[in-house]
């Protein structure tokens, strides 16, 4: 669990990484099936990693004051 907050911080880059490629992919694709793609899976899974890096960063407090009260 240490590693908590370096994976939260990989999570967060990568995703920003990925954004950024999809950003330049839509400047490519621009039909209906690029949408329905947007529509079907980019935007729920943008909506769940922001949920889960949301999560994340919330356990690592917690885990963080558990360490600290049992010091």
């Amino acid at each position: 669990m240490s590693n908590l907050g370096s994976t939260a911080t990989d999570l967060h880059t990568n995703w920003r990484r990925l954004c950024q490629k999809w950003e330049y992919t839509k400047t490519l694709w621009s039909d209906s099936v690029r949408r329905g793609f947007e529509d079907d899976y980019w935007t729920p899974l943008e909506k769940q990693t922001q949920a889960t890096q949301r999560e994340m960063e919330r356990l690592a407090q917690v885990i963080a004051q558990a360490q600290r009260s049992i010091k």
